[in-house]
């Protein structure tokens, strides 16, 4: 990898990050079906031109049902769960439980996809790791009684319906263009939420820092970072681009306790690390003969 290469990576997990903290701002004035139409609409303007440009929308596109199914469960579920979990979740054990996916990857792997389970003892150890880690969040650092563990367990089905989905378009959009994929989950979630999220408008204007965090996450947090994502997949590879996945929680702990005054405990830490090791050891594929 280049320097410039790994300055992106850690752009990218930065701007992901950033995502948990700007949701929190952006909920003090607006409902939360709001906050995912806006943040999904304006991704999508963003991604729509180049998506056209490169003629990315219609290899997708050729069967409408399989895109909508996929879009539903990638897309549109998680960011609705995630967004009105976080009423309830600090910023930084959002984006620790959302780091989730990998594991959660591998889990379903299990039954779902076997040439993605976990391999060997290192595999199995990870999926075993990064559930301490989980039960460390919802036994010590989720006190704050019934709505912050539904809060967490919203966030939590919200990561599975990720893994789910990524495992979809590995199946049925492998050779499909990333871009065209990605434009069309922000145009599908726009469709899908646009009418709840109309019953939800505010009697008054949000205020400046509602609105600017909205802008941000949807401009610079979800258009740019998708944008950023796919071109890092074609410069260095889908597993180093991956990175950002693993990295991201940590920005998202660190966002939260410098921008919003979080208290993160130590048990939200190990749970952090654990996790996060737990998911690069459940992830581990071997190195197939031949191959690059």
């Amino acid at each position: 990898m280049t320097r410039r290469s790994w300055i992106e990576l850690v752009i990218l997990s930065a701007l992901w990050g950033a995502v948990y903290p700007l949701i929190n701002v952006a909920l003090r004035d607006l409902a939360p079906a709001l906050v995912v139409l806006g943040r999904v609409a304006l991704a999508a303007l963003l991604l729509l031109p180049l998506a056209i440009r490169r003629g990315a929308l219609l290899p997708v596109w050729r069967k409408p049902r399989a895109i909508i199914e996929t879009v539903l469960v990638q897309s549109t579920a998680p960011l609705l769960l995630l967004t009105y979990g976080q009423q309830y979740v600090s910023a930084s054990v959002a984006g620790i439980l959302v780091g989730a996916q990998p594991l959660f990857v591998a889990l379903l792997a299990l039954r779902f996809a076997p040439d993605e389970r976990p391999q060997g003892w290192k595999g199995m150890t990870g999926v075993l790791l990064g559930l301490v880690g989980l039960v460390l969040l919802f036994g010590v650092d989720l006190r704050g009684g019934r709505l912050a563990l539904l809060g967490g367990a919203l966030i939590l089905v919200a990561a599975v319906c990720y893994a789910a989905g990524a495992m979809l378009i590995h199946r049925r959009y492998a050779e499909a263009p990333p871009l065209g994929v990605a434009t069309s989950a922000m145009l599908v979630t726009t469709a899908a939420v646009t009418v709840p999220a109309s019953a939800t408008v505010p009697s008054r204007l949000p205020g400046s820092e509602a609105t600017a965090a909205l802008l941000v996450l949807g401009i610079a947090c979800t258009g740019a970072t998708l944008a950023l994502f796919y071109k890092l997949i074609t410069q260095i590879g889908p597993a180093r681009a991956a990175l950002a996945f693993y990295l991201s929680p940590a920005f998202a702990v660190a966002f939260g306790v410098a921008f919003l005054r979080e208290q993160i405990s130590m048990a939200a830490v190990f749970g952090l690390a654990a996790i996060i090791v737990g998911s690069v050891l459940a992830a581990r594929q071997p190195r197939r003969r031949g191959g690059r």
